[in-house]
């Protein structure tokens, strides 16, 4: 069996490291890396501990063979090291034989069906919170490698503070960015939520506090509509979103309209954030935009009509156009046939010189500012 002497001052160093990585998220591989050599160890990676979890997280290139097999042969629905957590939870740390014995694993499937046979058996957990979420820096030695002991527990459990700090100064950055974001919804005059991974609304807009009330509502982190099946829509949009289904499911590339009373309905339209903003450090996974198909344009009464020749039911398709509304639920909105409303877009988009409707969207964006 091989010896694995953690070496503390290379530890110290690349735990210096992880405050760069806070700044620059893309640098959590090197970090990690750096930690595995230190620690004798030859594979990490930073999970949620308390719930599963979606691939994609920070981890060493060479734990990535095993975590596509985790999530292909359904790994992650019987993973034996979930119930690690309570020792986290009340140590800080947790080791292999905090709760399995060696004859136990020499029985159990996923000792020998799953981490044998990636070279992995040993693990030593790290907890640390972002936000109110425990994470684990999980560690891994092989199946020639001695396991986490005591002593190691002892200096590894001393982690814990440099990991805080570091995910507050990354907590700080993302609250910063989120704000921003915000802010820039609010100047380009449109309304917009934000959903961390599990689908909670982690923050609105002013835009977007403005359109609450009886018909629509926020409750515990989820936007409620007047009617049951309206929210339930929703909440399949988001979970299609969330979950990555292609643009071909239905749930996922449908927008969701909500009605109101003695008003036109708002629509939201869900769009996942690629990359590291969405990462399990991140507060935000989603946007929506939301739409007020009631909104009034600050352009004078039959102001397009005069400036590019439209009729006035192509005036009133040229202001759903620049507030991004789609051809499909102008037609909804209007009880209109969807080949008629397709003929008008055309015609509009001819007159106003534009090829794509995004075009029509910041003509209007100027227009409205003159």
């Amino acid at each position: 069996m091989r010896t694995n002497e953690i070496d503390i001052a290379a530890l110290d160093h690349a735990l210096d490291m992880m405050f760069e990585a806070a700044i620059a998220p893309d640098r959590w591989i090197g970090v990690l890396d750096g930690v595995c050599r230190a620690t004798g160890s030859i594979g990490a990676h930073i999970v949620p501990l308390t719930e599963r979890f979606d691939p994609g997280v920070p981890a060493t290139p060479s734990v990535m063979e095993a975590m596509d097999a985790y999530f292909r042969e359904g790994w992650d629905q019987r993973d034996i090291r979930f119930s690690f957590a309570r020792y986290v939870q009340s140590k800080g740390v947790a080791v292999e034989h905090d709760h399995v014995s060696e004859s136990e694993m020499n029985r159990l499937p996923y000792y020998n069906d799953f981490l044998g046979r990636h070279g992995f058996r040993y693990s030593c957990m790290v907890g640390f919170y972002y936000g109110t979420n425990l994470l684990s820096f999980g560690l891994q030695r092989g199946v020639g490698d001695q396991p986490f002991d005591r002593n190691d527990e002892r200096i590894l459990v001393r982690m814990q503070s440099r990991l805080t700090t570091a995910m507050q100064v990354f907590h700080g950055l993302q609250s910063a960015k989120q704000v921003g974001m915000s802010e820039a919804f609010d100047m380009a005059s449109l309304a917009c939520a934000f959903f961390d991974r599990h689908g909670r609304v982690t923050r609105i807009n002013q835009r977007a506090e403005k359109l609450l009330g009886s018909d629509i509502r926020l409750s515990n982190g989820e936007f409620l509509s007047r009617t049951t099946a309206e929210t339930v829509a929703l909440r399949n949009h988001l979970k299609a979103v969330l979950d990555r289904r292609p643009l071909t499911d239905q749930a996922a590339s449908s927008p969701v309209m909500f009605s109101r009373e003695g008003k036109r309905p708002v629509v939201f339209r869900i769009q996942r954030l690629a990359g590291a903003a969405a990462g399990i450090f991140s507060h935000t996974a989603a946007v929506a935009v939301i739409t007020d198909l009631g909104m009034k344009s600050t352009l004078p009464s039959n102001a397009l009509r005069r400036m590019f020749s439209l009729t006035a039911q192509e005036e009133a398709m040229a202001s759903h156009l620049g507030n991004g509304v789609g051809a499909k639920e102008i037609a909804d909105v209007h009880e209109l046939n969807y080949e008629t409303v397709r003929t008008h877009v055309k015609s509009v988009m001819r007159k106003m010189g534009a090829s794509r409707q995004s075009e029509i969207v910041a003509l209007l964006a100027r227009l409205n500012t003159v």
